[in-house]
C-alpha cells in the first residue's frame, strides 16, 4: 500500500511511504515558495507540485492530511491561519481530481499514536512545547532522512508522522469509505499475518 502524507502550510511537508517497506524508506520533502509569493501563486504552484509528486511517485492508494482548526489560537496573525487552510484546499483539489481517497487527522491525535500516550516534548526557548523537534528526532531514530534545512525540516517530518498514522484518519467525502475500509482490512489482515507468522510488524 501506498501513502501520501501532508503537513498543509506556505511551505507544505510532504512524505511518501510504500508500508510494505520499512519506516526509514519514506521519500519525504517540502514544498517551497518562492520569496515573496501571495496567496494565489502559493495555492497554485502548491497544486502543481502535488501533480508532479503524484506523477513521480505514482498514484497512492490513500492520502492523509494534517487536520486544520477552525479556532483562533492567541495572537496566531492572518496568515498563519489563511495558509494552512490554502495549501489544504489546493492539496486536497488535486487529489480529488486524481481520484485519491483522502482523509485527516488533528495534530493532537497523531501525536499520541505517533509518540504514544503521556509522551512529553521538549521545551523551546519560550517554555513551551516542541513538538516540531520532537517529530524531527523521531523520524530521525526511525532512519528517516529530512531536508537539511532545520528551518524547514519540521514540516517533512511532520508528513511522515501523518502518513505513519494514516490509519486513523477521518474522512470528509462518503465516496472513499469503501476504499478506505478496504485498505485498513487488508492491514489489520497483514498485521495478523504477521503476528501468528513471527514475522516483524
Amino acid at each position: 500500500m501506498k501513502v501520501f502524507g501532508f503537513d498543509p502550510s506556505k511551505s507544505s511537508g510532504w512524505a511518501f511511504w510504500n508500508t510494505e517497506r520499512d519506516h526509514s524508506s519514506i521519500a519525504c520533502g517540502v514544498l517551497e515558495m518562492p520569496k515573496g509569493a501571495d496567496h494565489y501563486y502559493t495555492g497554485d504552484q502548491i497544486g502543481l507540485k502535488v501533480t508532479a509528486l503524484i506523477r513521480q511517485h505514482g498514484k497512492p492508494d490513500f492520502a492523509v492530511l494534517e487536520e486544520q482548526s477552525l479556532a483562533k489560537i492567541g495572537n496566531t496573525s492572518a496568515d498563519a491561519m489563511i495558509y494552512p487552510w490554502l495549501a489544504t484546499a489546493a492539496i486536497v483539489s488535486t487529489l480529488a481530481n486524481f481520484g485519491i481517497p483522502y482523509g485527516t487527522i488533528p495534530a493532537v491525535s497523531w501525536r499520541v499514536s505517533f509518540f504514544g500516550k503521556g509522551f512529553k516534548p521538549p521545551l523551546d526557548n519560550k517554555g513551551k512545547k516542541d513538538w516540531k523537534s520532537a517529530a524531527v528526532a523521531e523520524c530521525e531514530r526511525m532512519g528517516i532522512v529530512l531536508p537539511p534545512q532545520k528551518a524547514i525540516s519540521h514540516n517533512a517530518a511532520e508528513a511522515c508522522a501523518l502518513a505513519v498514522c494514516w490509519r486513523h484518519s477521518k474522512l470528509h467525502a462518503r465516496r472513499y469509505e469503501p476504499a478506505f475500509m478496504q485498505l485498513l482490512q487488508q492491514r489489520n489482515t497483514r498485521a495478523g499475518g504477521d503476528l501468528f507468522g513471527g514475522a516483524a510488524a
